[in-house]
């Protein structure tokens, strides 16, 4: 075999084999979802399995850099309650509070989707697991977070679907 047609040759492998190197790199280099904004539930989009539906969310996110500010205010009948926590999504686990019991988290990236897994030690030493999935509409104006939450006692599955609520409205 001559020179030319080893060059050939490996030029032929080296064009069929770009498209795998190019869809490797481009979905490590896939931009990833910015979450900042006024979120409000969609009642009829949303479930919440055997919990009961809240009659209102609002989830404001301060996305900047790799930290996650989340602050979240639900209204089920007369009771409203609040809650502040904190992710980092290169990975690094941050610490919380949540409905009153320490908890770590850890996010990830899953393409432009954001996992954030959650462990909740619980006021009976128990642990509860919590896999949440961030995922924005290609339009950039829905978010919804689907929810597996596992204890000792078995598990479910919630889905939270908000819209972008307008800046001043």
């Amino acid at each position: 075999m001559t020179v030319a047609s080893k060059s050939t040759i490996f030029s032929v492998i080296a064009i069929l084999l770009l498209p795998l190197f190019t869809s490797a790199q481009s979905e490590s280099q896939q931009p990833k979802a910015d979450f900042s904004g006024r979120w409000r539930m969609v009642k009829d989009k949303s479930d919440f399995a055997r919990a009961t539906m809240p009659d209102m969310i609002v989830r404001v996110v301060d996305q900047r850099g790799t930290t996650m500010n989340v602050h979240t205010v639900q209204t089920i009948g007369r009771k409203t309650t609040s809650a502040d926590v904190s992710y980092f999504t290169d990975g690094s686990e941050a610490a919380n509070v949540i409905n009153g019991h320490d908890a770590t988290s850890k996010a990830f990236w899953d393409g432009s989707a954001l996992m954030i897994r959650t462990n909740i030690k619980l006021s009976n030493g128990e642990d509860e697991w919590v896999l949440d999935r961030w995922e924005l509409s290609d339009d950039g104006q829905t978010l919804t977070t689907t929810s597996q939450i596992t204890t000792t006692k078995g598990g479910t599955e919630l889905k939270l679907v908000c819209e972008k609520e307008k800046v001043g409205g």
